[in-house]
């Protein structure tokens, strides 16, 4: 697996930048409504927040789980399966919240199955790989 490595780093690295760009909104929505702390009622700020907290609270440990299938020498295949559902579901989950928050969108449903795909692959994926 010569090449798993970088892999490993486009799917760190694209998942920082979704997460730096997803705190800048928040930012960008504090100063805009100005609102130092909390959301205050602020509808664009709530829906940005939210965005940014589910993407920190699911995020780290699915880079983990990529880091792990790459220590353990796992397919290429199955590194590529995880990176993708988790990338394009965190992509898609926070699209979905950045437009109404309080509500289920196909994109944040479609972006919620992709993560709990890639975490369920890599967590079946890692006990095969430590255990063969």
């Amino acid at each position: 697996m010569p090449f798993s490595i970088q892999i490993v780093g486009v799917y760190v690295g694209i998942n920082l930048l979704i997460n730096l760009y997803l705190a800048f909104r928040v930012s960008t929505a504090r100063v805009k409504n100005n609102v130092l702390s909390g959301t205050d009622g602020c509808d664009p700020l709530y829906n940005a927040s939210r965005a940014h907290v589910l993407n920190v609270e699911y995020t780290p440990i699915g880079l983990i789980g990529i880091v792990v299938l790459h220590l353990l020498s796992s397919s290429i295949y199955i590194i590529h399966l995880v990176g993708l559902a988790l990338t394009l579901g965190r992509v898609l989950h926070a699209i979905g919240l950045s437009s109404n928050a309080k509500a289920v969108s196909k994109p944040r449903m479609i972006g919620t199955m992709l993560t709990w795909l890639s975490q369920l692959v890599a967590g079946i994926a890692c006990l095969y790989y430590a255990f063969v």
